[in-house]
This record gives structure tokens, C-alpha cells and sequence, in this order.
């Protein structure tokens, strides 16, 4: 008996070149947001040659590097202009081998994105309740008449208000425009002592009181860009507070064995994570009339000591504060997380 010969389509390299055809019959147009982390230039370029070479149209070596080089740039110039920055990736791949992309860059202001956030998210955005770690150092006051607060970045109030409610003259210092006025808005129906400060943190310290009890921020060293930031902070607390005053603030801490190269840096500030590591935090307290007198994990702190049943404040909460916006890891493999740092003035004048 003669062998019946095979189908050609079940030899692979027929099979290929069919696939090759078909691809090739297909239309395909897209596009892609990411955002911008200069760092991860490699993941972008993988991402596209892996894409384009599946619709069809696989890159030579030359036009690998002419992606890469487009890339790099828009990367480069969308992360400079803002931490809320992303680039866009469009691309038409008609019938054939030709593929057509296109690479931009676009960004918000933080006040921008913020005010975005308002439009597009129902609240509470930030959670209904203080935090438990202000909640609790402002409580340590005998009196709360005799213990003026100073609230940066207040976002919505939820600790303004609640501060002042309990009978603290606060003063709230928040640039996003929405914020501000809801904040002034509540504290005039319920006739509460708050002044509200429209304007960005470091524009000015002159319309801020020199005898503060306490100094907060709350989920705002997340969004600073730089360690001069946070030297700005400890230098503000130091002509603001009463001596003995505190200032207390989260910031999202490296561990000691953990370097974070500049992917790692740069996607955590397009992920509210800005990373500090313990030099830098150091390095930025130096010279200052501060100590650090307590530093406590924020998921912990606040999942033990927030009211019942309203842990986690929102649905991100707790992964965010764990670092795990920007590593994709179990918990306890985090190597960062937020931590609320307390810092006292000294009582005594610096020599």
C-alpha cells in the first residue's frame, strides 16, 4: 500500500507561512496609555516589538533602536514635566506588512490630577475618618484650645474638620482649588475655627502662626519629587512650632537592604509612592531643631487604632500604603512601605 501523503497543512513550516498570510489579510488599529517612568524604557520597547511583530509586523534590529530612541524620549520629556505624566502609544497596521505607530507625551499638574479625581471618583476620596495617628497626638492635649494645629495639603479636611471640631484652631493649607473651598464650605455651616490657605505649601510662610502644636501631613510626602521637599518641610516645622511642638507625616520609607534604582523611583511617583531611603531621610532632618521621636508602620498603626469597621478607609488603602502599587509582590516581600514619622522641636534654642 502506498503512503498517503501528508496535508500540507499539517507541515509546521507550511503552517507558519499560512499564519504569516493571514496576519498579514488583518486590520488592526490601537492605542495604548502607560504611564511614564523613563527607568522601564526596556518594558515599553518589549511591549511594542512583542505587539507589532503579532499583528503581523515583526522589527528589524535598525527599527528596534529607532523605536527605543522615540521612546526614550517622550518618556524623558513626559516624566520632567510632571509626575502625572503618561505617554501614548498609537499604532494602524493595515493590509500587509506596514505598520504605522505614533509616540506622545501628555501630563496634569498634581492640582490637576487631583481636581480630576473629584470629577471622576465618588467620595470619600481620601476615607470618612482622621487618621488614628493624628487623631491620637492631637488628643494628647490637655486642652485643645491651647493646641493650634497647622494641617498641609488638606485635601478634603477629613482631618481639618475633625480637628477642629474636637476644638483645635486649625489652619489648612491646600492648592487644589475644589478642596479648598469645600473645606471653607463646611467649616462655615458648622461655624468652626479652621482658615483655609489656598496655595502651594512652600509658597510663603508668612501667613503661618510661629506657636503650632503640631504639624501634620497627611498622604502628601507621597506626592514630592525631590528630597529638597522634604527639607523644606522640616525647615517650616522649625520656624512654625511652638518649642515641643511635633510634626508628624507618612512617607513611603525604603527598607535598609533595599536600593531603589531610578525605574523603581520614578514609577513610584507616578504611583502617589515617592520613595525615600533612611540616608535621605536623615540627610534632609539634618540641621534642623527636630528629633524623630516615633516611627510606626501606617498599615499597622491604623488598621489596629481607626474606629471599628472602618478599616480600610477605602478600597486602595491598604495595598497602596504597603508599596504594592509600585511591586507587584506578597505583602510581607514589600520593599518599601509608608510609615508616620514624628518629629519633636526641640525646647531648647540650637547653639
Amino acid at each position: 500500500m502506498e503512503d498517503v501523503p501528508l496535508s500540507p497543512t499539517a507541515d509546521p513550516s507550511l503552517q507558519s507561512a499560512m499564519t504569516r498570510r493571514l496576519l498579514r489579510r488583518s486590520v488592526a488599529t490601537g492605542e495604548i496609555s502607560l504611564p511614564a517612568v523613563p527607568g522601564l524604557l526596556e518594558a515599553y520597547v518589549t511591549m511594542c516589538a512583542n505587539l507589532f511583530a503579532a499583528l503581523g509586523s515583526e522589527f528589524t534590529v535598525e527599527q528596534v533602536d529607532e523605536l527605543r530612541g522615540i521612546l526614550r524620549d517622550q518618556l524623558t520629556e513626559a516624566f520632567g514635566a510632571s509626575p502625572r505624566s503618561e505617554i501614548v502609544i498609537s499604532y494602524a497596521a493595515p493590509v500587509g506588512t506596514v505598520l504605522n505607530y505614533h509616540v506622545k507625551s501628555r501630563w496634569w499638574t498634581v492640582e490637576g490630577a487631583y481636581e480630576n479625581w473629584i470629577a471622576t471618583r465618588e467620595p470619600p476620596l481620601f476615607g470618612s475618618e482622621p487618621d488614628a495617628r493624628v487623631w491620637a497626638l492631637a488628643g494628647e492635649a490637655a486642652d485643645p484650645r491651647s493646641c493650634p494645629i497647622l494641617d498641609l495639603g488638606a485635601g478634603t479636611g477629613r482631618n481639618a474638620l475633625a480637628l477642629a471640631r474636637r476644638g483645635h484652631d486649625v489652619d489648612a493649607v491646600e492648592m487644589t482649588a475644589s478642596f479648598a473651598e469645600s473645606i471653607r464650605e463646611a467649616a462655615q455651616s458648622e461655624s468652626l475655627a479652621v482658615r483655609v490657605l489656598q496655595r502651594d505649601i512652600f509658597a510663603t510662610m508668612d501667613d503661618l502662626r510661629r506657636d503650632y502644636r503640631l504639624i501634620l501631613l497627611s498622604e502628601v510626602v507621597s506626592d514630592f519629587r525631590s528630597t529638597d521637599q522634604l527639607r523644606g518641610i522640616f525647615e517650616l516645622a522649625s520656624h512654625c512650632l511652638a518649642p515641643g511642638g511635633r510634626l508628624v507625616f507618612n512617607a513611603f520609607v525604603a527598607h535598609r537592604a533595599y536600593t531603589p534604582d531610578d525605574g523603581a523611583l520614578q514609577l513610584g511617583q507616578q504611583c502617589y509612592t515617592t520613595i525615600f531611603t533612611q540616608p535621605q531621610m536623615a540627610a534632609a532632618l539634618a540641621g534642623s531643631a527636630l528629633a524623630l521621636v516615633s516611627d510606626v508602620s501606617v498599615y499597622d498603626y491604623e488598621k489596629d487604632h481607626l474606629p471599628a469597621g472602618t478599616w480600610p478607609p477605602t478600597s486602595w488603602y491598604a495595598e497602596w500604603v504597603s508599596g504594592l502599587d509600585v511591586f507587584d509582590v506578597p505583602r510581607d516581600q514589600r520593599p518599601v512601605e509608608m510609615r508616620w514619622l514624628v518629629y519633636e522641636k526641640s525646647s531648647v534654642p540650637p547653639v
